[in-house]
């Protein structure tokens, strides 16, 4: 199972990295920003989205519309966070 990580913090994308990986799950890319996450959508297949709520150069809720309006990404699971 692939999963990417769409958050502008550092620290916030390496403990939910760190999380998934004692949970068993090592396939995980990373975003710092909306724009960068719908890039890396486009390169690889991903199966879960995990973003922040609020990012530079879009905010999380543009992010996940874009996904949304993409066949490829339109049904994969969403969850949002955020440290607010």
């Amino acid at each position: 199972m692939r999963f990417l990580i769409v958050d502008d913090s550092s620290t916030m994308r390496r403990i939910i990295a760190n999380t998934l990986n004692r949970l068993g799950y090592q396939d995980v890319i990373e975003a710092g920003n909306g724009r960068e996450g719908i890039e890396k959508l486009g390169e690889v297949p991903v199966d879960v989205i995990v973003t922040d709520w609020n990012l530079p150069e879009m905010t999380g809720i543009d992010f996940v519309r874009l996904a949304r309006n993409s066949r490829a990404t339109k049904d994969v699971p969403v969850l949002m966070l955020t440290t607010n």
